[in-house]
């Protein structure tokens, strides 16, 4: 996005996820104006995150605005994205992921695509996705490099319910090919485990779900693989 400031500010979204409100924290200290946009909840009180970033408009609501939204309301994200200038996308759910949860997260994605396309002010849209996205399939160990090419397998995924590697790998997937039929210019990053600063006492799903899948791999590919493929020296 520049080295300048933009006129325009930068939109989170979810900035309640914890790679959301960490990208929320530095785009504030280096002076960025930012919509930070929040998936409504149904019920139930807001989490430790939901709360810090309420506390945090309070002392400055020049620079940080929030705004709740729906992923399944194509309007509520226009509303938050307008006179944005870029958007970073980090789709991330409290609850558990399943084979619903997996077809949310696809839907909610080309909802923030195309909503992005609508809002002629984006000029840039970083998609966070997961390393998960990309590793999660058979033989994997015979691979020498893991890049854009490269996707997590549905089929493994589904066999030993990896629901949120299947979810990020979709809606990546969806994402990219909405991007390119809209002529968007977009980026995706795919972290593996997400460590940081305690923000809550709940450990980020992302880093929980690259585990899982991880132990999952361990003993389904370990006949195949080395010790050092596993746990380089």
């Amino acid at each position: 996005m520049g080295s300048d400031l933009p006129d325009h500010p930068v939109c989170v979204l979810d900035a309640s996820s914890y790679v959301g409100f960490w990208i929320l924290k530095g785009l504030l200290s280096r002076g960025y104006s930012v919509h930070a946009a929040i998936q409504n909840k149904k019920g139930g009180e807001a989490t430790e995150i939901e709360k810090k970033i309420m506390e945090m408009a309070k002392e400055d609501d020049t620079k940080l605005v929030v705004f709740g939204v729906d992923v399944l309301d194509y309007q509520s994200i226009l509303v938050a994205l307008k006179s944005c200038s870029g958007v970073f996308c980090c789709l991330d759910f409290q609850d558990p992921y399943d084979e619903k949860m997996v077809d949310l997260e696809v839907r909610g994605a080309i909802n923030v695509v195309e909503a992005c396309a609508q809002t002629d002010s984006i000029a840039k849209i970083v998609f966070t996705s997961s390393l998960t996205a990309a590793i999660w399939r058979e033989n994997i160990c015979s691979e020498k490099d893991v890049d854009e090419r490269s996707w997590s397998d549905q089929s493994f995924c589904r066999k030993f319910k990896l629901w949120y590697a299947l979810a990020k790998t979709l809606s990546e997937q969806a994402a990219w090919a909405l991007a390119m039929d809209r002529d968007l210019n977009m980026v995706s990053i795919n972290p593996g485990l997400v460590l940081g600063p305690s923000v809550s006492q709940q450990n980020p799903r992302s880093t929980m779900a690259y585990l899982k899948g991880a132990r999952v791999l361990l003993f389904y590919e370990r006949p195949k693989c080395s010790r050092t493929e596993f746990w380089p020296t």
